[in-house]
């Protein structure tokens, strides 16, 4: 298997990035949609397999019709707040019952958009499923994880005296098994999701396919809920440690009340200060482990056209890595280290996704280019839909 790579730098990058900043500050905005393909383009021309690369199509124009769109959605739903409350409360029913058409509209675009090697991606997903995914299936999640909780404290705290010690015990079972139905909800919903993307994915006409399990998810998802309560755990034990160390050391050395106290609060300042610190990296780790392990599971059992297998290496500690030094190098360079902590995780990315090239991979492309120019090409534009939405 071969790894992709990554051939651009954070100073070529750094050109356009910069570039792209002052023209949307100098255009109050209007410039993003071509601010967005100007990035898409350097990212998608650097990245390489086999000494090819990926491009993007899409153009300013385009992107700016969705722009806009969202601009004047956005504009119409702040003046009904202020004229109706009720108003703005229906315009964001509207916008929440659409978000799966502009996730399906969305995906649709973008891949229509993208290439490999002079052949075209593009996404057969149905607008049904996506309703499913992105819409019912969350409220049930929502319901699980909250509703139902909070009822149930409400309930109690408003009936405690009426409630027998048997009916209380019955609520908190069914709370806890509403948590547990939560957790299984979520695995549940990544586990569709990501089944919904990938299997409506196509590289000209070749179909992408995987084949995922719930439980992989819900495993995945249980390990780091742990890796949170162990960490959560450890900043609390070190830091009523160093509060209780430093108060003692303060109150032993103290020559007086008033300065035992005020060395005392600036010690828990401090530790406060740490352990924020410490919650941030602590974060990030469980983030870079999430999304790591997600992902080599998600490669591991999918395939292109089942011949065209895939593979992820990344691991968490790399990840992490890339992630705690990125979020320094942004924080000490006021942002100006931007572009090269962009450029850092697409290498550190693409360096980790392998694709299989050993079972005849030029003949497999050049068999794509030729279907397309035959087919593809005939009703490419016919059915092509350009929506920005989704940006």
């Amino acid at each position: 298997m071969k790894a992709l790579s990554f051939s651009g730098t954070g100073g070529e990058y750094f050109k356009i990035w910069i570039v792209n900043i002052l023209l949307v500050i100098i255009t109050l905005g209007l410039y993003y949609p071509w601010a967005k393909v100007r990035n898409n383009r350097y990212f998608y021309a650097n990245s390489v397999l086999e000494g090819r690369n990926f491009e993007y199509h899409a153009t300013g124009k385009q992107l700016f019709v969705g722009y806009l769109i969202a601009m004047s959605l956005f504009i119409a739903f702040v003046l009904i707040q202020n004229i109706s409350p009720i108003g703005s409360g229906v315009v964001l029913l509207i916008f929440f019952l659409a978000i799966p058409w502009i996730i399906w509209k969305s995906l649709k675009f973008n891949l229509r958009m993208s290439s490999f090697s002079n052949v075209r991606f593009s996404f057969a997903g149905v607008i049904s499923e996506a309703y499913v995914n992105y819409l019912y299936l969350p409220i049930a999640f929502f319901i699980a994880i909250y509703a139902v909780p909070i009822g149930a404290v409400v309930l109690i705290s408003l009936y405690s005296e009426a409630l027998t010690p048997l009916i209380s015990v019955f609520i908190g079972v069914a709370v806890v098994m509403f948590l547990v139905l939560a957790f299984y909800l979520f695995a549940y919903m990544k586990k569709r999701n990501t089944s919904y993307s990938v299997n409506g994915y196509r590289f000209g006409q070749g179909i992408f396919t995987t084949n995922l399990e719930t439980a992989e998810f819900a495993k995945i998802l249980g390990k780091t809920i742990g890796l949170w309560i162990l960490a959560i755990v450890f900043l609390l034990v070190i830091s009523g440690l160093v509060i209780g160390i430093d108060g003692f050391a303060n109150f032993a050395e103290a020559m007086n009340e008033s300065e035992a106290t005020s060395e005392n609060n600036q010690s828990f300042v401090g530790t406060l200060g740490l352990m924020y610190l410490g919650f941030i990296v602590a974060s990030l780790l469980i983030m870079a482990y999430f999304y790591s392990r997600q992902r080599e599971y998600i490669f591991a059992n999918s395939s292109l056209d089942t011949d065209i297998t895939l593979a992820s290496t990344l691991q968490a500690r790399s990840l992490g890595w890339v992630m705690i030094s990125n979020f320094i190098l942004i924080i000490f360079s006021l942002g100006l280290a931007i572009p090269w902590a962009k450029v850092r995780m697409a290498r550190l990315i693409l360096e980790n996704t392998l694709v299989n090239t050993d079972v005849g991979f030029d003949q497999y492309v050049t068999q794509k280019q030729e279907e397309q120019s035959s087919l593809g090409e005939q009703i490419g534009d016919a059915f092509d839909v350009d929506v920005g939405i989704g940006i």
